[in-house]
């Protein structure tokens, strides 16, 4: 994973997505099915999230009680989250540890090294698409071993297709950016103009079965970001904000089949441990 790329785009982060409009409805609906997954402990839980970025998801999660590590590949990623962490006032729940999860997913790092076992690892928006098949085969392995009994992974990555992404791209006479996705990659991606590349997958639901399944037995698969379109499409969410917080009302209450999962910005999959 490259640690420049996310370097360089760290602090604007928080303004470009997590704070943007689409960005807050789309982990709106992650925090739904995450907060669920949590309460399901009954009790405070450990939490390990992975490509943690600025924290916000480690944060909500410090904020209701439970003990989460926050790592990333990216220094900058990381010293932010520390930061929101200190001023939220969760610093005694919430830590932060660098982590390559290619380094994971080969057994270089294990679950002591990273303060284990946890009753859950997330990881949200499309971290794991930075890794291969064959990696990611082998973080499910090593994740096993950093699970609690009943333990449960929830990961929200970017599928084969995206339905609002092909269309555009296709009513504006682009088609290979409507068909990036449908191969499954990799593909070099850039995180913004003139930034360092990285390779990304795109992977459904059947791609992260293939990968999980000699480990856990999936639970749930929903759509995030059915309804409310990509982060690219935030100049239009600010032009027309009652128009988005309907799409976002769609998205939480009704469009939660996992049938929307196939053509949505992103989909979650949970898993539990067998």
């Amino acid at each position: 994973m490259s640690a420049a790329a996310f370097d360089a785009i760290a602090v604007d982060y928080d303004r470009s997505f997590t704070h943007s409009l689409v960005g807050t409805a789309q982990r709106r609906v992650v925090w739904q099915a995450l907060d669920e997954a949590l309460r399901q402990h009954g009790r405070p839980c450990a939490v390990l999230e992975l490509n943690c970025g600025t924290g916000e998801d480690a944060l909500h999660m410090a904020r209701a009680g439970h003990r989460v590590v926050a790592t990333d590949v990216s220094r900058e990623m990381l010293r932010m989250a520390e930061a929101k962490f200190e001023r939220g006032g969760v610093g005694q729940l919430a830590r932060v540890q660098r982590l390559d999860l290619r380094m994971l997913a080969a057994g270089q790092v294990t679950r002591e090294d990273l303060g284990g076992p946890f009753d859950v690892v997330l990881s949200n928006f499309g971290g794991l698409n930075c890794l291969s098949p064959e990696q990611l085969r082998g973080l499910a392995a090593q994740l096993v071993g950093c699970l609690s009994e009943q333990g449960r992974v929830i990961a929200v990555v970017m599928p084969r297709l995206c339905l609002w992404e092909s269309v555009w791209a296709l009513v504006h006479l682009q088609p290979r950016l409507a068909a990036r996705r449908w191969g499954g990659g990799p593909i070099e991606a850039r995180l913004g103009l003139g930034q360092p590349s990285l390779p990304v997958w795109y992977y459904g639901a059947a791609d992260m079965d293939n990968a999980f399944r000699a480990h856990f037995y999936r639970e749930r698969v929903r759509p995030v970001g059915l309804a409310v379109p990509p982060s690219y499409f935030e100049s239009l969410a600010q032009r027309a904000p009652r128009w988005l917080a309907l799409m976002a009302w769609l998205d939480r209450r009704w469009f939660t089949a996992a049938w929307g999962a196939r053509l949505s910005d992103h989909m979650l999959v949970q898993w539990c441990k067998r």
